[in-house]
């Protein structure tokens, strides 16, 4: 619990991803078929061969109760995004 009563959940994967939305990283992506990655905001879809993804970290997820790994994306268009996926993305 935080000082106000409230229970923090995903503290540490919250953390980052608003860091990530600091240093730029705005947009949310979902992998499709682990080779199609959706832009969520853009609806814009890219081949995974045609973007840069990196592992950032590997944070527990409260609502799930399973570890998720956050990647950042950088597409050939300038997008750059977060992708939260259940394993770390090759």
């Amino acid at each position: 619990m935080n000082n106000n009563g409230k229970l923090e959940m995903n503290c540490s994967m919250t953390e980052k991803v608003i860091e990530l939305h600091d240093k730029g990283y705005n947009y949310d992506f979902l992998l499709i078929d682990n080779k199609i990655l959706l832009c969520m905001q853009t609806n814009n879809r890219f081949s995974v061969k045609d973007v840069m993804v990196n592992a950032v970290k590997k944070a527990y997820d409260n609502f799930s109760h399973s570890y998720k790994h956050i990647h950042t994306i950088e597409t050939t268009n300038g997008e750059k995004g977060v992708l939260l996926a259940d394993s770390m993305f090759n």
